[in-house]
């Protein structure tokens, strides 16, 4: 009787385990099936214009819609870029499919994932190119989202980002968790910046919202010491 009493002990202890393990894969809850965000685009002072993120998902499948619209004198010396991306979710997070970028002076940009193949086409205007496809690759668009779905932000990582002129490995580290303001008030984050090699002149920080289900609420965007701040105005879930 003890016997069998051991084992049930240890049959239940298993079960308690097995859940408990299935429960912390999907412990956490997704993002609402469509979020808009809105935000203020500022180079130091001077605003520059507006951003509008749309984020659309069914639980596999998922759609950035990201769109940069200059706004006053910066509408004569910045055009409109509008990126897409396509792809499924997987349990580590965002798998994308197919990225695409209008609005620059060269044409389209985009990478085409070929998963199965382990290779990606990397499209910059005319030049097209076909390059390998290590498994922890993103694209630009799809970055700032994927933790929302993966549920939580490691302390550092390496990721390959496309963005159809290039694909290249980044090193990104969380710095910490910080408060920032905004029109909607006071937001908790944990602040992620991408780490910079020495003769590196480009960097993407992104500042996510822990109450928020980890979409991104600030980005900074530097490149040959110009920095570039989207800061959120709106979260809106129609």
């Amino acid at each position: 009787m003890l016997r069998l009493l051991n084992v049930r002990r240890g049959v239940n202890a298993m079960l308690f385990v097995c859940l408990a393990l299935s429960f912390s894969a999907i412990g956490h809850a997704l993002p609402p099936q469509r979020v808009v965000l809105t935000f203020d685009i500022h180079f130091g002072a001077m605003k520059l214009g507006q951003g509008r993120d749309v984020l659309i998902h069914d639980g596999k499948h998922y759609e950035v819609i990201s769109e940069t619209i200059p706004k006053g004198l910066a509408a004569v010396f910045i055009k409109k870029i509008r990126r897409e991306s396509r792809g499924v979710i997987t349990d580590a997070g965002l798998r994308p499919n197919r990225f695409q970028e209008h609005g620059r002076k060269k044409g389209l940009r985009a990478a085409e994932f070929n998963w199965s193949e382990a290779t990606v086409r990397l499209t910059n205007g005319d030049t097209i190119k076909v390059v390998p496809l290590p498994q922890n690759t993103i694209d630009q668009a799809s970055l700032p989202y994927g933790f929302s779905f993966a549920g939580r932000v490691p302390d550092g990582f390496t990721a390959y980002v496309a963005d159809g002129r290039r694909l290249k490995d980044y090193r990104y580290r969380v710095v910490g968790h910080e408060r920032i303001e905004t029109i909607l008030g006071t937001v908790e984050t944990i602040h992620v910046e991408k780490v910079r090699e020495p003769d590196d002149k480009r960097s993407f920080d992104f500042w996510l919202a822990k109450d928020h289900h980890l979409l991104p609420v600030k980005m900074r965007f530097v490149e040959k010491g110009r920095s570039f701040d989207s800061v959120v105005t709106a979260i809106t879930y129609p």
